[in-house]
């Protein structure tokens, strides 16, 4: 899983690198237009632009680091760069976005009157095309490669069409001499901005102080709780290194389990999250469950009886300990392989009553009824990565 992980994050490049050059490309256009047109609105969204440079080199850079094996310095790996990066996007795009609005407030103020050529808002239209379809490049990208953060990159691509085509809106009302509609405008894009660097900002700090999603903890518990032999789930704690998920599960089972079937279990969990849910990394600690005695003798009781039913009607060999013997009702001595060749009809238990000698010894005394004659039956169980039958005994009763 973990070389599929860093062959994902080097295909999420692909994306980066790719809005990268188009900003690049756009910027450039937007800038030398907007300065031709003396479009307020053209000038904000080229701005912005070069906002989304240094977003995506930032991410792009988090990427190529994240990709990075663990070291003795970093044992869970380089993947909360991309967290990191993340923050540092939205750093930059807060400061851009603060000298957007300042030179737009200060053209408002200064009721500076310019006019306006509506053919910048041809830019603003070509831009929008190209933006979409980067942004659909960009989503299907990082839904294959799962990185969170070239997903976040699509999304400001999104938003980035959305801003170009309200520049061109403004532009086009501006050159009827609305100009106040451009500079508005302005300021509604680098509201976007700040919106866009706040979102990502929220994201990474999240990220980076182990924040996590509720929702998924109440799913993964659902989905643990119904694993056979997990009694109950005490606990889980979940944090993200960039998109990977990292869990520390904490469950109940009972005492009376193996270590071997404990194990097991843990790995049914293990195995289950990681298929279903996508989760990177899972470390499952177990506890045993508080049982009162009455309880836990009866559930081990209810186990036995079904085990014993099969064993008297020869259902499952496998029941049967290698070292297995009986002793018939005439005297007779049989092993496991004699044993195995018995044919009984639907015979019922009655009389069922267990004894427990130890913790992993059960003695189960009980009558049953075949041809019109009645046998009493003492069975010993005993526990090792499984219940086994060690003996039984028929006697013919009068």
């Amino acid at each position: 899983m973990n070389n599929s992980r860093y062959q994902d994050l080097k295909l999420a490049e692909r994306g980066a690198l790719l809005s990268i050059w188009a900003y690049v490309i756009l910027s450039i256009i937007k800038l030398t237009v907007a300065n031709m047109t003396h479009s307020e609105s053209l000038r904000a969204d080229g701005f912005n632009n070069i906002t989304d440079i240094l977003g995506n080199v930032a991410v792009l850079i988090g990427l190529k680091i994240a990709r990075r094996p663990a070291d003795d310095d970093h044992t869970y790996g380089h993947w909360k760069v991309e967290s990191v990066a993340s923050l540092v996007t939205s750093f930059i795009m807060f400061v851009v976005g603060f000298f957007v609005l300042k030179d737009t407030v200060t053209a408002i103020i200064s009721n500076t009157q310019t006019s306006v050529d509506f053919m910048g808002s041809f830019v603003g239209i070509g831009s929008a095309i190209v933006m979409f379809a980067i942004y659909l490049y960009n989503r299907n990208l990082a839904t294959r490669s799962k990185s969170s953060g070239l997903m976040s990159a699509a999304k400001d691509n999104l938003s980035d069409a959305v801003s170009s085509i309200a520049t061109s809106i403004a532009i086009f009302a501006a050159s009827f001499n609305l100009t106040f509609i451009d500079r508005l405008m302005a300021i509604v894009i680098t509201i976007f901005i700040f919106k866009t660097a706040y979102d990502i900002f929220a994201e990474s700090v999240f990220s980076l102080s182990d924040g996590f999603d509720e929702e998924k903890i109440d799913i993964y518990t659902k989905e643990i709780s119904e694993i056979p032999k997990v009694s109950a789930v005490k606990f889980i704690r979940g944090r993200t290194y960039g998109s990977n998920i990292f869990l520390d599960v904490v469950v109940e089972m009972s005492p009376d389990l193996s270590v071997f079937e404990s194990h097991a279990a843990t790995e049914d969990i293990e195995e289950t999250l990681k298929e279903k849910y996508d989760v990177f990394d899972i470390d499952v600690h177990v506890e045993p469950a508080i049982l009162a005695d009455e309880e836990r003798d009866a559930s081990i009781a209810l186990v036995i009886l079904g085990l014993e039913e099969q064993v008297l009607n020869n259902r499952n060999s496998s029941l049967l300990a290698e070292t297995f013997t009986e002793i018939r009702a005439d005297g007779s001595v049989i092993d496991k392989a004699q044993k195995g060749l018995e044919q009984h009809e639907h015979l019922a238990i009655a009389d069922y009553k267990p004894d427990r000698i130890s913790k992993k010894t059960i003695v189960l005394t009980y009558h049953y009824f075949e041809h019109d004659q009645t046998f009493a039956v003492t069975s010993i169980w005993r526990r090792r990565t499984q219940w086994y039958c060690e003996a039984r005994q028929l006697t013919q009763k009068s």
